[in-house]
Order: C-alpha cells, then sequence, then structure tokens
C-alpha cells in the first residue's frame, strides 16, 4: 500500500527524511497529504495522513502522530543527493550536521537523478 504503513514504509520514510534534513517544511508535508488524499481512496489510506494536513507541531511528534519510526533506505550516496535537492533549493547545510560541503552534495545529485526523479514524484507542486 503507498508506502506508508509500518513493513511498507518507503514513501512517508522519504517524506519524513526531507523534513529532518530541511529539504522541504512543515506546509509542504501538509501539501503532500493533501495530495495523496486527493489521489488515492480514502478506505486504503492510513489515519495519519488526514492528521497530516493540519499538523503544525514540532517534527519530534510527528512519530507519535504517524504510530511508527519512519525509514527510507538509502545509501551514503543518495543521503548527499538529499541534501543536493536541499542546497538546489537554496538551504544551507549546517557543518555541524553533515560531513560533506553543498558542492559535494549538489554533485551527489548529479550522480543520483533517482533522487531527484523521486522528490520531484513525492512533491510535484515543489519547483526546483
Amino acid at each position: 500500500m503507498l508506502g506508508l504503513v509500518k513493513g511498507n514504509d518507503q514513501t512517508i520514510g522519504f517524506v519524513y527524511y526531507c523534513l529532518l534534513c530541511g529539504v522541504i517544511n512543515m506546509d509542504e508535508v501538509n501539501r503532500w497529504a493533501e495530495k495523496v488524499i486527493g489521489e488515492n481512496e480514502v478506505s486504503d489510506l492510513p489515519d495519519y495522513i488526514f492528521d497530516l494536513i493540519d499538523f503544525k507541531g514540532e517534527v519530534t511528534e510527528l512519530r507519535r502522530l504517524i504510530g511508527l519510526f519512519p525509514s527510507w533506505e538509502c545509501t551514503k550516496a543518495q543521503d548527499r543527493a538529499v541534501c543536493g535537492i536541499a542546497v538546489k533549493r537554496g538551504e544551507k547545510l549546517s557543518q555541524d550536521d553533515v560531513s560533506f560541503n553543498e558542492e559535494q552534495a549538489l554533485e551527489a545529485l548529479k550522480k543520483h537523478p533517482e533522487i531527484e526523479k523521486l522528490f520531484r514524484e513525492t512533491f510535484p507542486f515543489i519547483d526546483l
């Protein structure tokens, strides 16, 4: 089911990961939830999707709301590529959080176009 539930959480894991990395913000998570509801049969969706539309709390509260610790499986290079999307969106990387620079993140994004493709598919309402 759509990658939104325990054991099949790649989609929500990617969304959560992007939020934690500062690639997206909570308003964009709200818009993503609206998109998911609009594109799917309501009865097929986990309850937390509906709560995400209006959620304005802290990132740390999301795990409780979702009811699982969402994970997104990725390589170190793909992790850097996600940070490359943040750089492309004008965000600065905190050297406290990462062991690579913005140039390396953008280079990783070039080497992993599947990450930008996944981002564009997941968040088509965000211009890069």
